[in-house]
Formats: structure tokens, C-alpha cells, sequence
């Protein structure tokens, strides 16, 4: 059996975890654990309580166990989640250096390489990066106040926002910011909502510059949490203080929002990130290949960049799997090597996905016909696998909710949405059509 690093392994694994699940997801659950120990062919990982762990375990133990193995080409492993015995107490993880974080906390959430210096500019996202780059220079610009950006999974909406966090702490402006996803602000409003006492949430607020909130999309239905932020929006505003949020959508395709708290977010600049041209994702690649420290030729990353059109995160992930499996296996990454790694990881995103072979794919994996997809049933056996349909049509290709309406039949864009809306919250309360809908992905990206 060859030798191979399992700390190392356990880093890779986490690095395609994230590029497979939420940003927020991976925050919370997998970011902090750590490689622990080898137990014959388990390994063990650590994580900061036996809750967590334990969630992991359940929700996406299975997921990680085969991205260890795919890694390694070992089929024997398998991961045993720990917790601390201990409850946790508040990150000390990294202190800061200077009063440019209003806490300690802030700093662990931020990744060392989501600089403006490691963004890389094109048509798809220079209003989003000019926007970012203008209000950290510029507090407060009125007409920048919000910023809010907006875009699909894996476009770089975070690496902005931690940049201009990183640009705070850097350039020595003796300037505070919180940075914070929208679920540790809902998490903190109910916290104080059952003790009764609001302190921690108006300190999310309190003495800083500078507001940034990651997945405003979140706050969807969070009545009362809406009505808090609305006022600290305010008084933040009017003190001259930045903000800057992101989401998945723009202002006004947000559901369950109050529309009060839209015309805000309409207020300021609004830049959307849409997927990256060729000459772009070319770009991505070669400054991640210069990172890793890796030797890989033009064609090669030509073929990368050819077969992935529409997510940086997993330009990245494709780049990291490879330079894992050269350190560990010593063999180069060439084009056989990449080819490999696109067919077994990410199917054929070489090949554009159709709404048409989508939708058959789904009616297939749910016993119904294609026809039926784009009919006017309403009989749940018919309405779900529509409602996946359109969800999987919005994630796998480039249309947008009009567009996927006009395909079912003439259904308008609010329809689409509220389907997208609803199959994610089936999923939460249903892990057998989780389950399912994850098979029908992978099916799609395996043709």
C-alpha cells in the first residue's frame, strides 16, 4: 500500500466538500474540524462538539467518506467524527493585530486567498469588483450604499465580500467591520429572543464602519428577524456607516421579504456576477496553477477551462483535486490526468445541459413522462418532480426564470421561483427526496 499524508487527504477532502455544498453549510458544520488521529482505516476527525459531529455525520457522512476514497483511490477508508469534550467557547482562533475587526470571531470565517488580489476581473463581474474596491476605499458613498451583489453558486460573491474585509485589515485605515452570514444573524436573533434580552444582537451592529453580511436570501420568512434588521439598516445608514450584503438573486426575485427591506437594498449600487467567459476562466485557472505550485501545460488547462463554463468554485475544485493527487500519488498533471478528473467529478459539464434532457432525466427517476413535466397536473405525484425540474434546469444551465417558464408551457418567472423556493425546503424536511434528487444530478452530470 502506498504511503499518503492523511492530514493532507482530510484538507482535500474538506476543499471539495466546499465546492459541493452551501457556503454556509460548510461554515458551519465542516470548516473548523480537523484530522485527528488514524484508526487502522479510519481516520478520525475532530470537530468543536459532539452535536456537530454528529450532524455531520448523519447529513453528510456519506458524501465525505466517498470524496476520501475518490481522492485516495482507496476504497477501504472510512472517517470517524469526534467531538471536543468540552463545550466550546468563543474562536480564539486568530486575534487580530489591530481594532480593524470589531471582534475575533470575524477573522476565522475569513479564507486567506479571497483578496482582490486573487480576484480575477472580466466583463461577467468588473461592476461587482469596481463596487467592492470603491466602498473600501470610500466609506459610507451614498451612491454605493448598499452594495449589494448578486449571482449563482460558486461565482465569487464571497471571495468580494471577504475581499473587502481583508482590504480593512491590510491597509492600516483604523476602520471596523463585522462580517457575518445571514444564518449567525438569524441564529443570534433567536438566541436572544429566548432569554430575552437583545445585547448580543445589537452588538452585531455596534461600533463598526462597516456591515457585511454574506446570503441575505436567507432571511426568507424570518419575520421577526426581518423587522430587527430593518431598524439596525437603518440607523447604520444614517450614520454613515457602509453596508454591503450578498445574495443568490436580485433584490427584487427575493421571496418572503418585505418590501420595505427590497426598496433598501435597490437603494444603493446593485452588480450582478454572472458566469465567466473563456479569457476569464483561462485567467482563473493559471493564478490558481501558479498557488498550488504546480506545472501544468496550456492545452490542458485550455481543456479545463473549455469544460467548465459557469463556476469558479469549481475551476478551483478541479485544481485542487489535481494537485492533491499529484502530491500524493507524485504522478503529473497531464491531459489524460484532467480528462480523468472531469469525467469521474464533474460528469460532462464538457457537454451543455439541455432543459429538454433535464427534465427527461427527471421524469424518468420519478416514473412520470416529460410530457406530464410540462402539463397542467397538479396531483403531487407530477407537481414535485416539475418543481426539480425547473430547480435542477435553474442550477445546471445558463437560463433564467423566465426563460425555464416559457419552457414548462408559459409558466411566469414568480412560478419558477416558487418552485426553486419549495424543493428547498422539501429537501430539508424529506431526506429520501434529497437523496433522490442528488442521484438525478449525478446522473446529469455522468451522461
Amino acid at each position: 500500500m502506498e504511503l499518503f499524508n492523511p492530514s493532507d487527504l482530510w484538507s482535500s477532502c474538506l476543499q471539495e466538500a466546499e465546492n459541493r455544498l452551501e457556503s454556509t453549510e460548510f461554515e458551519a458544520w465542516l470548516k473548523d474540524s480537523i484530522y485527528e488521529d488514524i484508526n487502522g482505516t479510519r481516520l478520525v476527525i475532530r470537530f468543536r462538539n459532539s452535536f456537530v459531529a454528529g450532524h455531520t455525520k448523519s447529513r453528510f457522512g456519506n458524501m465525505l467518506e466517498d470524496i476520501i476514497r475518490d481522492i485516495s483511490g482507496r476504497s477501504e477508508l472510512a472517517l470517524q467524527f469526534i467531538g471536543n469534550p468540552a463545550e466550546p467557547g468563543p474562536s480564539v482562533t486568530e486575534k487580530l493585530p489591530s481594532r480593524n475587526s470589531s471582534s475575533s470571531s470575524e477573522s476565522t470565517f475569513l479564507r486567506s486567498n479571497y483578496t482582490f488580489e486573487h480576484f480575477v476581473v472580466g466583463p461577467s463581474n468588473q461592476l461587482a469588483h469596481a463596487g467592492a474596491l470603491a466602498v473600501s476605499r470610500d466609506i459610507g458613498s451614498t451612491n454605493y450604499n448598499p452594495l449589494f451583489i448578486y449571482g449563482g453558486v460558486g461565482l465569487g460573491k464571497t471571495h468580494l465580500i471577504q475581499a473587502i474585509a481583508h482590504y480593512l485589515r491590510q491597509e492600516g485605515l483604523n476602520r471596523t467591520f463585522r462580517y457575518i452570514s445571514t444564518e449567525l444573524l438569524v441564529e443570534t436573533f433567536i438566541r436572544c429572543v429566548l432569554r430575552n434580552d437583545y445585547t448580543s444582537f445589537r452588538k452585531l451592529f455596534n461600533g463598526i464602519d462597516y456591515f457585511l453580511m454574506d446570503d441575505i436570501q436567507f432571511l426568507k420568512g424570518k419575520v421577526e428577524t426581518q423587522e430587527a434588521f430593518f431598524h439596525r439598516f437603518n440607523e447604520l445608514t444614517q450614520q454613515g456607516k457602509q453596508i454591503v450584503l450578498t445574495s443568490d438573486r436580485p433584490p427584487h426575485e427575493l421571496p418572503g421579504l418585505p418590501e420595505r427591506l427590497i426598496s433598501r437594498f435597490q437603494s444603493g449600487l446593485v452588480a450582478d456576477i454572472k458566469p465567466p467567459e473563456y479569457e476569464t476562466r483561462l485567467a482563473i485557472l493559471q493564478l490558481l496553477v501558479r498557488d498550488e505550485e504546480l506545472e501544468v501545460s496550456l492545452d490542458v488547462l485550455d481543456f479545463i477551462a473549455s469544460s467548465i463554463r459557469k463556476n469558479v468554485r469549481q475551476l478551483s475544485g478541479v485544481i485542487h483535486r489535481l494537485a492533491a493527487m499529484s502530491r500524493l500519488t507524485g504522478c503529473k498533471v497531464d491531459m489524460n490526468l484532467a480528462q480523468k478528473e472531469i469525467r469521474s467529478s464533474l460528469g460532462t459539464i464538457t457537454r451543455r445541459l439541455t432543459p429538454g434532457n433535464i427534465a427527461s432525466i427527471v421524469a424518468e427517476g420519478f416514473d412520470v413522462s416529460p410530457s406530464q413535466l410540462k402539463g397542467k397536473q397538479r396531483k403531487r405525484s407530477v407537481l414535485v418532480p416539475r418543481q426539480v425540474a425547473m430547480s435542477l434546469i435553474r442550477e445546471l444551465t445558463s437560463m433564467s426564470l423566465m426563460e425555464i417558464g416559457s419552457f414548462f408551457s408559459g409558466r411566469d418567472h414568480s412560478t419558477v421561483l416558487n418552485s426553486i423556493d419549495r424543493i428547498k425546503d422539501l429537501k430539508e424536511k424529506d431526506p429520501e427526496l434529497e437523496r433522490k434528487i442528488e442521484e438525478i444530478r449525478r446522473k446529469l452530470v455522468s451522461i
